[in-house]
Order: C-alpha cells, then structure tokens, then sequence
C-alpha cells in the first residue's frame, strides 16, 4: 500500500493523516507511529521467526514502524525468543522484514536493546552487566515470567562499558546492512541506558557516573558511536523521563542528567525522542507529564506514547504537544489500525489473546 485513497479521514483523526518530515530525508505519510511491542518471537538462534516479515508489512501503512526490541550482543539479552541483530543470520532474516515493509511503501526502524541489570544469565550465559551492583528484587510481571526474579549484577569495568558501546555501533551497522531506514535506541524503561543515567542504578564515582554529566555520558557515546554509522538523522532515543519499570527510585538530580542527553541529541540533530510508554501518568516530581518533559527540554521531533486514543492523540497534535504518536496495544490488535481509522471503522479491542495467537 502506497497511499490512501484521497478522501477525508473522520474529523476526529484528521490530524493524524497529515504527512511529516522526519529529518532531512523521511517523509512519513502520516502521524502514526507502530510503538515497540515485545513480541518473544525468535528461532533457536534468535533470528527473528518469518512471522515477523508479516507482522510488520501489514502494518506497512503507519507513518513508521518500530520494531520490538532487539538484542545487540549475547551478553544484553534477559529473556525467552528475544531476536537479536549480532549475527548475519539476524541481518538476514530483518533484510526480508525490511524488503516487505519497503514493498508497501513503509520505513521501519530497529529498536536496539542492552536489558543490563535486567539481562540474566539464564538467557546470556553470563552474569548480568550493569553500572553498578544493584540489585532488581522485583519479580517479573505477567504470567510467562511467574515467579522469575534477577540476579544480583556485575558493576562494569571501563573495558566493558565501552565493549557495550562498541556493540550498539556495531549493531547500528548491521541495521543499516539490513536495510532498516533508521534504528531506536532504548533508553527507557529501566534498561541499561536508564541504569546509568539515575543514580539509584549508577552509583560510580569514575568517568561514567557520579555528577549528570557523566550519568549522561554513555548515552551520549552510543549516540555518537551509532551516528558514525548511519548518521545523526536517522537515530531515534526512547527516554523514562519517570520512573518505571524494573524499581527505577527518583532521585531529586536525575532530570538533570536527562536533559543534558536530549540537548546532545538536539545539537547533533537526531531524529527524535519517544516517550517510554508512561504518558498516562502524571509524574509529581517533574510536575508535568513525561512527553511534556520531552518537549519543554527537546526542540526536535516527539513523539508521545501511552494510553492514548486515536482521538486523543489527534487533539494532541493539534495542540503541539507532540509531533507523532506512537500506538503498541491497538496496533496489535489491528494490524489495518491505519485503514480502519481512515474509514471510520470500529477498532478490534486489545486482549491478551492477540498476544499469545501470534506466531
């Protein structure tokens, strides 16, 4: 699908069907953006399952995808069927995603993703690497991780702090073999970028922590490293500018840190900054709500994630709070989400068993 037929969209959406220039290159044909949805699909050598070619090209019609997060290195991973991009057989098998999305007329980008103190070495082999030794003791949440819990981290040397980067630049390469028109970096969420940005998780006192200069660092580095490969432009960042997931505690300075990441982002102009699923809550301590954050701090493109309805999202446009909105739930529950808002018709709700039938 290469457009949609030119009649008007329900007003209620309009704005979402407004094209948008995504950096110096990427036109994307309208505000509707796939969100990174988890989808615990991967062969035995976690190359991604050739469901996922379908997965995405169905979805070809949002303005752009992003994928599910996806492993750089053996050492990040914590959990079951994650696909990783550190093999050619991973490049591969994202060749025939990104040839069937660009068949329809769509751009994707590869979510890369070091789960760090979340990682396990259940599913690494190795101990979890992360800032420092500070140990998750919450148990994973839902069904499929019932009674799971991590294990106490290893606190990275140098060497492996920039082995670590190392791996996201060489990841970002391998993106680009794979045709992917841009990668998401995931630093929300309580994975290893957010590790080292807030200090409960980066209690260093050398080049990597101890003041927000140097908590933001290594965001800063990947960053770098990743633009040396595919460029600036075509770099997205997810950010928690609030706590959540894996027992993230505030600590009054983390924002600090924050926004000395996104004004590096801003001067190296990268594509944009995500919301990390957490819009729907407003946070006390920042007295605003998380994409709000983003855009008081951030002068490029936003794009806000979170609970938010198709018309929602659409008033929200309207008003500037954010550029594009990302949708996870009802994207996977409607794979024609962006035919059927454009025609009126009603949406399939999300239930859990939209997940557990995808192969």
């Amino acid at each position: 699908m290469n457009a949609l037929p030119k009649i008007s969209a329900p007003a209620a959406v309009e704005s979402l069907f407004t094209p948008f220039q995504l950096g110096p290159s990427m036109r994307l044909k309208n505000r509707i953006i796939l969100a990174p949805c988890t989808r615990n699909r991967s062969e035995l050598d976690f190359t991604p399952t050739r469901s996922a070619i379908r997965h995405y090209a169905s979805r070809a019609a949002a303005g752009l995808l992003i994928t599910e997060g996806v492993v750089v290195a053996p050492e990040a991973r914590g959990g079951p069927a994650l696909p990783g991009i550190y093999t050619q057989a991973h490049v591969d098998r994202w060749s025939e995603v990104t040839a069937a999305v660009h068949a329809k007329g769509g751009l994707i980008f590869s979510q890369l993703w070091h789960l760090g103190r979340m990682a396990h070495s259940f599913y690494s082999g190795t101990r979890a690497l992360a800032p420092s030794a500070v140990l998750d003791d919450a148990p994973r949440h839902g069904e499929r991780y019932y009674d799971f819990r991590h294990e106490m981290p290893v606190a990275m040397t140098d060497g492996q702090v920039r082995d670590a980067i190392a791996a996201f630049q060489m990841a970002a390469r391998r993106a680009r073999e794979a045709g992917f028109d841009g990668i998401e970096l995931h630093a929300a969420n309580g994975y290893l970028f957010d590790q080292f940005l807030k200090q409960h998780t980066n209690r260093r006192t050398d080049a990597w922590g101890g003041t927000a200069e140097k908590r933001a660092r290594f965001l800063k580095e990947v960053f770098d490293a990743c633009a040396a490969e595919i460029g600036a432009e075509r770099i997205g960042v997810r950010l928690s500018p609030a706590d959540y997931m894996s027992e993230m505690v505030h600590t009054d300075g983390d924002e600090d840190a924050l926004r000395i990441a996104l004004a590096h982002i801003e001067r190296h102009k990268g594509a944009y900054v995500h919301t990390g699923a957490e819009d729907d809550v407003f946070c006390s301590y920042l007295g605003m709500t998380p994409t709000e954050f983003l855009r008081r701090n951030f002068a490029g493109t936003v794009i806000a994630n979170g609970g938010y309805t198709p018309e929602a999202a659409a008033q929200g446009i309207e008003a500037r709070k954010a550029d594009l909105y990302s949708f996870g739930r009802l994207f996977l529950a409607n794979p024609d989400l962006v035919e059927k808002l454009f025609a009126g018709e009603p949406l399939r709700p999300y239930a859990r068993a939209v997940y557990d039938t995808m192969r």
